[in-house]
């Protein structure tokens, strides 16, 4: 995925030394055609023996009129379109709504592969990561044009056809993930000759570079006539430049991009998408002239990076400590730019009399520690009893099921309650593990038996009592105001000082305004941030019990935690002491 976003990052630089804002479509065209031709000699090479079989090229035509293959033709367009936008937007507007098309290509692809259960589970924590990684990409976008975009109302009527377009482009974006079904179905419907000794996912990697193949083909003739029929004009020059770049840089990094997705679990890789406008800069910077505001950079380049780490590395997997990176993130952004926003509040004097602000705040925050402790000492014995519970029904229960007194599955309904994380999961697995229950009960056992599963069914019902009871809204409510207010006073205002003491006071503002976020969303559900479910699958797979995880898996994930954090935290700094000292 690295190469892919090293690969398309060129096209900028490409699409400025070569002309394609002039001719968008007819330059498109050179690309697809280039492009199509860097892969077929890759297929050829890589596999050619798949190709030349004559069973295989008999599927490709059976599978050619299909609205998969369709959908990924349509695909070409969407560097012509964007070319388009940005006649009507500025191209940092486009520039950065486009960019959200990753949200959605992830989103579509596990839509398509919900029933083999191919990929990750979308978790919120990935969502809200991925906002992250999508507004990082807006300040760097923001970083070469010193501004977020220019929405000119005087241009009511272009504004909205460059939207409607740019939107177009992020659907179109997205389409390639019906490209990966189709290799997949492709793929399974090879003969086991063809297949031979190789790879499922190596299989499965080349039926999608042949649906790639076919669309940029066909991206020749759609963009050529779109560009021809919108009269433009393309130099020999110019289209030289689009045919070489699509062989020898879009051509790669497609191909890449492709094998990336295919060969992982892990749909969060398609977040290393949001780094291509770094590499960009990078080759802007070293072979054409650009300004750019280097802090904006530092910005977005700390949230794209952060994210992608968190995502790919599964770096702490609690969702708490994913909460206390964008608050250090979005709290750094805030208290850097704030003197520029809060110059717009509606109040005179934001700033707060220097003898008093610290007095402020720390009462505030006196509060919501009172409250958040009693909030603690409250819910974690009872999380501690719930574990001890699940633990003992489930050996309870395996004892009886060797017995042949209950059936086995009730270990698997229990570790549906273990690792329930709403009322709906709740209730179905509690559902039939009481299922298991009575069919055990309708059978004629020794009174001693039958009180052995009258007792486990007593803890069954304990266990799902406690797991039920939900959140106190009362105490969150509690902790949210106090919470809020004391974010409130650290970051809406600052004492009136200058140098070394409001450089002190803005780390402080970012600091400290982030761990309270952190300590709100780490006590919202005690449970929830377990380290780890009670019941695991053990590695035959055949059986549950406790699983002790690798030390050195977890001194990594806890490193790379630290160093994210770190990373936020000095690269804030760093603006900050250029902001007053510098």
């Amino acid at each position: 995925m690295l190469v892919a976003v090293i690969g398309f990052s060129l096209l900028p630089l490409l699409v400025a030394n070569g002309g394609g804002k002039e001719s968008p479509f007819l330059f498109t065209t050179g690309l697809s055609l280039g492009t199509g031709i860097g892969s077929i000699i890759f297929l050829s090479v890589v596999f050619g023996p798949v190709l030349r079989n004559r069973a295989v090229i008999s599927l490709i035509i059976h599978r050619l009129l299909s609205w998969s293959l369709f959908l990924v033709v349509v695909n070409q367009f969407v560097y012509g379109l964007f070319a388009l936008s940005i006649r009507y937007l500025d191209v940092s507007v486009s520039a950065t709504l486009f960019e959200t098309w990753p949200i959605f290509l992830i989103v579509l692809t596990a839509i398509l592969y919900r029933d083999q259960e191919r990929y990750h589970k979308i978790t919120s924590s990935m969502i809200w990561l991925l906002i992250m990684g999508f507004v990082g990409f807006a300040f760097v976008t923001a970083s070469q044009t010193n501004d977020f975009g220019n929405w000119d109302d005087s241009r009511f009527i272009d504004t909205v056809i460059g939207l409607v377009i740019i939107v177009a482009t992020i659907l179109v974006a997205a389409l390639p993930a019906f490209g990966f079904k189709w290799g997949t179905d492709l793929s399974e419907a090879l003969p086991e000759a063809v297949v031979g000794d190789r790879s499922p996912a190596l299989m499965e990697v080349c039926c999608s570079l042949i649906a790639f193949c076919i669309a940029s083909f066909a991206g020749i003739l759609l963009n050529g006539s779109v560009g021809l029929a919108m009269s433009e004009t393309i130099s020999m020059r110019a289209f030289a430049i689009a045919v070489v770049s699509g062989a020898l840089a879009m051509a790669p990094a497609s191909i890449s991009w492709r094998a990336a997705n295919m060969v992982t679990s892990n749909l969060g890789i398609n977040a290393l998408s949001y780094a291509t406008p770094i590499f960009s800069l990078i080759w802007l910077f070293l072979f054409a002239t650009v300004e750019a505001r280097v802090d904006y950079l530092v910005i977005g380049a700390a949230a794209i990076i952060s994210a992608n780490l968190l995502i790919n590395f599964e770096a702490e997997v609690r969702f708490g400590f994913k909460a206390l990176i964008l608050a250090l993130w979005g709290c750094g952004a805030f208290v850097y730019m704030r003197d520029g926003f809060l110059q717009y509040l509606p109040i005179d004097g934001w700033l707060w009399p220097r003898e008093t602000y610290l007095g402020a705040v720390g009462l505030s925050a006196t509060v919501f520690i009172l409250l958040l402790t009693f909030r603690v000492a409250r819910l974690s014995p009872r999380t501690q009893s719930e574990d001890n519970r699940i633990f003992a029904l489930h050996r309870n229960l395996e004892m009886l099921s060797r017995r042949n007194l209950i059936d086995g599955s009730v270990s698997e309904h229990i570790r549906g309650i273990d690792s329930a994380h709403n009322p709906e999961e709740l209730r179905a697995a509690y559902s039939q593990a009481k299922l298991c229950f009575a069919q055990a009960a309708a059978v004629d056992h020794p009174l001693s038996d039958r009180k052995l599963l009258a007792d486990a069914e007593a803890q069954l019902n304990m266990v799902a009592h406690s797991r039920q009871q939900g959140v106190d809204f009362g105490e969150l409510f509690s902790l949210i105001i106090f919470g809020g207010s004391t974010i409130a006073l650290a970051m809406l205002s600052r004492p009136a000082v200058e140098g070394w003491v409001a450089f002190l006071y803005e780390v402080f503002s970012m600091l400290f305004s982030a761990v309270v976020v952190f300590l709100i969303v780490n006590v919202w559900d005690l449970h929830r941030e377990r380290a780890d479910l009670v019941l695991a699958n053990r590695q035959d797979g055949r059986e549950y019990g406790v699983i002790f995880r690798d030390p050195k898996n977890r001194r990594f994930e806890q490193s790379v935690s630290v160093v994210i954090g770190l990373m936020i935290i000095l690269a804030y700094a760093g603006l900050l002491w250029n902001k007053w000292l510098g």
